[in-house]
């Protein structure tokens, strides 16, 4: 699934230098700087839109979406869910990531009521609304761990929908208006500060009053951005036609709408797999999935795109992800596991997700400096940083921090939490 991003809209020369582009990456603004990167901002995009931004990546993808990440393990923990349970459920609550090529060609392409975007992104709000009340209410209804699944699934349709569409817009404005890159360090400081905000808000309820409160919080921002897009402080024209389907531009790319339909139904049929095969079909359909997008890629991207797509996929199928188990490890009593870390979930979900923000900003800042590095050298780095984050969990696991005389807490928070956030920003 590593291809989502990739395939929506990106071409690449297939003798291009392979360079990272100057001045793409996040800026690190000072205090001197922020009064004049305001004024920037409200001059490209308006005062509506920008307010509109500051909703989708402050709000959603910064707070609102760390308040439910932050959630998942102690409610699937409350359902007695395995590790390896709570591992797939997260997966499935993360599929509509994965589907944001298709939800882009779908807006350019079928308008809904009208418009390419307003349309979408009122009924992904309507869906999360929905999955946040489902969720509020799971205790009551004693849901089981896939239902609940899917309404995580459901507030992920918004987080991804609004991510993809703003970031479509907005940089169609700096196109048009001769933006610089003040809009992609509008965007970080947003998410970070969100990020930042959410994470001491779980710090001060989850350990007290369980999950229940976070998910009550995301509700105001779920509902806002609801409003606004229906407002529509998303600039955008009414659809040609009233409606009618964009055949000349569906048919503009044809592979990359059949690239982009077979991801969607590719995610899909690898969440349905996940609820109701064993490990073997897991297996067998991941495999299927697997090999036939990467087919796909390549016959719709052109060949330089499609290798560096082959190449990202390979790394995180080589990165064993292993949240679900550590997580349950690492949060496990001292009945469960006598000589295990025993963290709170206030430190291991919101303590150590600020200081994963800090190696984040440290990450970006480490960017600033990589703008004239292949992309070879790049996903050196990335992959060698990894490699270290999982080695701590490694040390943990086995003790060997306390045969040094090193906490726990130390080892986890300045190995693993910082780590991963830097190689994400990487």
């Amino acid at each position: 699934m590593t291809g989502g991003r990739a395939a929506t809209g990106m071409a690449i020369d297939e003798h291009a230098d392979l360079r990272l582009p100057c001045g793409k990456g996040p800026a690190a603004p000072t205090s001197n700087h922020f009064y004049g990167l305001v004024q920037t901002l409200r001059l490209t995009f308006g005062d509506r839109f920008l307010g509109f931004l500051l909703v989708t990546f402050l709000g959603l993808k910064g707070l609102s979406y760390t308040l439910i990440q932050t959630a998942m393990l102690p409610m699937f923990k409350e359902l007695h869910a395995s590790g390896d349970e709570f591992q797939l459920a997260s997966m499935v609550a993360q599929i509509p990531w994965a589907m944001k090529g298709f939800v882009g060609v779908l807006s350019d392409c079928f308008p809904l009521c009208g418009y390419h975007k307003r349309g979408y992104l009122v009924c992904s709000s309507i869906l999360a609304l929905l999955g946040c009340i489902g969720l509020m209410a799971s205790r009551l209804l004693n849901f089981g761990v896939w239902v609940v699944a899917l309404l995580f699934c459901l507030m992920s349709v918004q987080y991804s929908t609004f991510d993809l569409l703003s970031e479509g817009k907005y940089t169609e404005l700096m196109q048009k208006r001769g933006g610089g890159s003040e809009a992609v360090t509008f965007v970080w400081v947003c998410i970070n500060v969100g990020g930042l905000v959410g994470s001491l808000v779980t710090l001060g309820f989850i350990d007290m009053s369980g999950p229940q409160p976070l998910l009550k919080l995301a509700v105001p921002f779920t509902v806002l951005a609801l409003l606004l897009a229906w407002r529509g402080d998303l600039p955008e024209e009414r659809a040609r036609g009233r409606g009618a389907v964009q055949w000349a531009k569906l048919m503009s790319e044809p592979k990359l709408f059949a690239l982009a339909c077979c991801m969607a139904v590719g995610a899909l049929t690898v969440a349905i797999s996940a609820t109701v095969l064993g490990s073997e079909g897991q297996l067998a359909v991941v495999l299927s999935v697997s090999v036939g997008l990467a087919v796909l890629a390549f016959a719709a991207l052109p060949r330089t795109l499609a290798k560096s797509n082959l190449y990202m996929f390979l790394v995180s199928v080589a990165y064993v992800d292993l949240t679900g188990p550590l997580g349950y490890y690492y949060t496990a009593n001292r009945r469960c596991v006598p000589d295990g870390p025993g963290f709170s979930y206030g430190y291991y979900l919101a303590v150590t997700n600020i200081v994963g923000g800090v190696g984040g900003c440290l990450g970006s800042l480490m960017f600033q400096g990589m703008q004239s590095w292949s992309f070879r050298r790049a996903f050196w780095l990335t992959t060698i940083v990894q490699v270290a984050a999982s080695a701590f969990d490694v040390v943990i696991v086995e003790r060997w921090n306390l045969r040094l005389g090193i906490s726990d807490e130390a080892t986890f928070l300045f190995g693993d939490a910082a780590c991963q956030q830097i190689a994400q920003m990487l």
